[in-house]
Parts: C-alpha cells; structure tokens; sequence
C-alpha cells in the first residue's frame, strides 16, 4: 500500500534561511511573478490534457475532479536516462489524464527537447547552495496552479522537498539512480527507477512503504528507424555480414568501458574481423582511444560520440553490451530488446529486472565479484564469443527479447501506475487539508 509521510516540524539552520527567504521574496505559495530570467534563459513547458484554467483555480481541495495539474522540474548536466524518460513522457503524456508543464535549468538535455519539437523554457534552480531554487519554484507552481511536484535528479528533488515543507504542493521524487535519500528526505513519496533502486533508498533509511517502483516505459513507436540496416553499416564502413558490438552510454568508467574494451582485445584476437562500435561522450574518450591504438585495433574499436539516430542505429549492430558496474535500470537493455538485439550486462543494479540470462541475453557478473580486473574481462569476452560464435542463438535471444520488452514495458501501463500514484498523492494532500 502506498503511504506518504507528514510535514514536518521546521527546526534547522536551512530551515530557518528558507523562512527567511520566503520572508523577503513573498508567500512561496503564491508568488506568480518570479521569473528570474536571463538572456539565454527562460522552465520546459510542455502543456496537454483536457483542463482549462477555471477548472483548476484554488487548492485542489476546493474544486471538483479534475486531471491533476503537474509541474516537472529537472536541473539535469548532461542527456541521459532519466532526461530521455521525462522526454518521452512530455510527448506521451499529452491528452492523457494528468496535464504536464515542466522547468529545467539550463542544459545541454535541452537541445533534446528541441529537437523533439517540445518547446520549453529555462529556470535557475539548479545547484545545492541555490536558495532562490524555492522561490522560483514556488512561482512556476503558482503560475501553473500545479496540484503536484514531480521531481527528478537530486537538485530538483531537493528543492521541490523544501518547497513542500514550508506549504507549497506535494512533491513525488523520481529517483533515477543510486543516489543519497537526502536530497529526497522531506518529499511525499518517491518513483524508483528499479527494484533495486527502491532496496538502496531502503537501505538509506527512506520507508519502503513511501517508495513505489515503476520501470521505464517504451515501445516500437518510440524506436522506429528511417534508415534500413545496410545503410547504416555502409555508413561506418562495414558489410552486412559482419558481426557489430554496440555500446550506447556516457564513457564514464562505472559504465564498464576498460573492463569492454579489454575484452573487445581478447575477441579480436581470435574473431578479428568483428567490429566494437561505441556511442556517446565522456571523460573517458581520450583514454579509450589511446588505449585502442595502443592495442591496435582503432580500425575496429571505435568512438563516434553522441548520437541522436539511437532508432537507427540499434538494428544495425548485432550484440549490445553494457557492462556497467551497476546500472540503475538500463533504458538501453529495452532499446536493444525492441530492435530485437540481445544484450550483455552486469548482473548487478537493475540489469537482472529487463535481462533474464540465457533467454533474452547474457548476465555475467560485475567486476568486483572477481579476484582480478584480467578474469572480469575473461568473463566478459566469454559472454561476447556465446554470442558472436552462434548468430542462431543471438538471434534467439533477440526475438525473445523484443517479446519480452513489448509485454513488459508498456507506455498503456505505465501511465496508468502513474496517474494512480498522482491522485493517491494529492488525496493524501487534500485530507491534510481538511482536517
């Protein structure tokens, strides 16, 4: 059953610097004027649904049914899992039955937005030591008269839970990775990503019973390709025939780069025509690279960076490997298994929740479960040649995996756990309010 938690008592040094803060800047409830714009900068805005501006004035108590109205807020660095979901979601969302308007910090993740023809605008909220994140929130909820705050990343969370404790909307953090229930200590509840997510805030000290597990959703709509596959391969050089590993993340090393990259050498020393291609940007670029050349394979291990055509792409290679040490869900398990591609992954984080090991991919086992760096990338380069030596199995394992994922992760569902969890919220709010 899910439960939220009460306000608080106000007793610490920032809550008294945010009363003081609401003091000088307005009743964060109702502040409507605070925009705080510079030039460049203005919150996303993505606005569907059925309700008019009459329909939604006052607290939610006070009126009838209606779809609840929720703000979105992201201060995201960088695109990535959780700003490719709250896209999706913007876009799928729209005529459903809760209406959407959201506010992010600037970003590179709002290009995305762009070309994804979601218009948007810009507010500073982002940063831990960023106190007017309140205010500006409170006048963003204000404008939207928004029954609901729905957070994600820490930032945003983080703020949104102040805001809440000094008598703004309710908030519902999304928690997107394995990160510090701090930043989430005083919302109403929280959306994990994964079970094992939702286990790692329980272990932190957040009430199992204020957590809620909802795995990502996708379809074929949201992955259709325009290219077909031999263009795609003729466009990186290489043949229809020839077997292609793809990699499709942030080149950070907890995405298990140095562990894939050496047992890319221990494959290519036996099968030397098969081709890695990585896909994404990140500290680790230069690294790879270097280390690619240094082991003389640069022809078949190669970097192209950040890609937007991830639809056509996925076809057009024929095992994805993600050996992250430990991914919170892996949205690109369920991209590869709608392309009907197998996956590798660590069996560890919420890889084991999308891959069943041996029917719609391989699970081996993370990194630090092994004495030594040289038997993880053994254990992987084995993974890589179950796949690689029988194309017959891979494929098996593809169309079992693209079975899987259209059962599984479906936006229908999704949006209906979601609008669930919504209403359970704001009812939980409105009897606040009545007692």
């Amino acid at each position: 059953m899910m439960t939220t938690h009460t306000r608080p008592a106000h007793d610490n040094t920032e809550q008294h610097a945010l009363e003081s803060l609401a003091r000088d800047t307005g009743p964060l409830a109702q502040t409507a004027s605070d925009t705080h714009r510079q030039p460049g900068e203005a919150a996303i805005v993505a606005i569907g649904g059925r309700v008019s501006p009459h329909e939604s004035k006052g607290h939610p108590a006070a009126r009838g049914r209606h779809a609840p109205r929720v703000l979105h807020a992201i201060a995201p660095s960088k695109l990535a899992g959780a700003e490719t979901f709250l896209l999706r979601l913007l876009r799928r969302s729209r005529g459903c039955h809760f209406v959407n308007h959201c506010v992010t910090s600037r970003s590179r993740a709002n290009d995305e937005f762009l070309a994804a023809n979601v218009a948007f605008d810009r507010l500073r909220i982002g940063g831990k030591a960023n106190l007017l994140a309140v205010p500006r929130l409170a006048a963003a909820a204000r404008r939207f008269q928004a029954d609901l705050l729905h957070t994600h990343l820490s930032s945003a969370s983080w703020w949104a839970g102040w805001l809440e404790r000094l008598g703004g909307p309710r908030s519902i953090g999304h928690v997107h990775g394995f990160t510090s229930a701090h930043w989430h200590r005083h919302q109403s509840h929280l959306i994990a990503c994964s079970a094992a997510v939702k286990g790692d805030l329980v272990a932190k000290g957040i009430e199992a019973n204020r957590i809620s597990v909802l795995h990502y959703p996708l379809d074929a709509d949201d992955l259709r390709p325009r290219r077909n596959r031999d263009d795609v391969r003729r466009e990186f050089g290489v043949g229809p025939t020839t077997r292609v590993v793809g990699t499709f993340a942030h080149l950070s090393p907890k995405k298990g780069y140095r562990e894939l990259i050496r047992a890319a050498a221990l494959v290519l020393s036996t099968l030397p025509t098969v081709h890695f291609w990585c896909f994404g940007d990140g500290p680790l670029r230069c690294e790879l690279e270097a280390t690619a050349r240094a082991l003389g394979m640069a022809d078949r291990f190669r970097l192209f960076g950040f890609r937007r055509d991830v639809a056509d792409l996925m076809p057009a290679i024929d095992v994805m490997c993600l050996p992250s040490h430990r991914e919170p869900f892996g949205l690109v398990y369920v991209e590869a298994a709608l392309a009907g591609v197998p996956s590798i992954a660590c069996n560890a984080g919420g890889a084991p929740e999308i891959i069943s090991h041996g029917e719609t991919g391989l699970l081996v086992p993370p990194v630090t479960s092994f004495p030594t760096r040289a038997d993880a990338h053994a254990a992987l380069a084995t993974g890589l040649f179950t796949l690689l030596d029988d194309a017959a199995f891979a494929a098996k394992l593809g169309r079992q995996a693209r079975e899987h994922a259209l059962d599984r992760f479906r936006w229908s569902d999704y949006l209906t756990q979601l609008t669930a969890i919504y209403e359970q919220v704001i009812a939980a709010d409105n009897g606040h309010h009545e007692q």
